[in-house]
């Protein structure tokens, strides 16, 4: 019997990952201060909560916000739609996810 052995080898980035305060993540997606705290009370936006500090956000939260921006201001659609989109969104890529793993068995 032929038996095929895989050896899967995962590349992770040995850089931390950074974080930034409110104001400037709020510079950095270009949104309000306020704005950015009403999207983290509806929560289209989660951050990280550190002990005795305001919340932090990463890379992937300022990318998020800037998709939020642009559903919102240029495209005209209100913070349920956008719920919406970002969810459909998240399941389209974890199906897209799958179907690669799945070619490659």
């Amino acid at each position: 019997m032929d038996e095929s052995r895989y050896t899967r080898i995962f590349i992770q980035n040995s850089q931390g990952t950074t974080y930034y305060s409110e104001q400037e993540t709020a510079e950095y997606s270009k949104v309000e201060v306020q704005m950015l705290r009403r999207l983290r009370h509806v929560g289209l936006i989660q951050g990280v909560e550190i002990a005795g500090e305001e919340p932090r956000y990463s890379d992937e939260d300022v990318v998020l916000l800037r998709r939020i921006r642009r559903l919102h201001r240029d495209l005209g659609i209100n913070l349920a739609g956008i719920d919406v989109i970002l969810r459909l969104s998240a399941q389209i890529e974890a199906l897209q996810r799958e179907l690669e793993q799945r070619k490659h068995e």
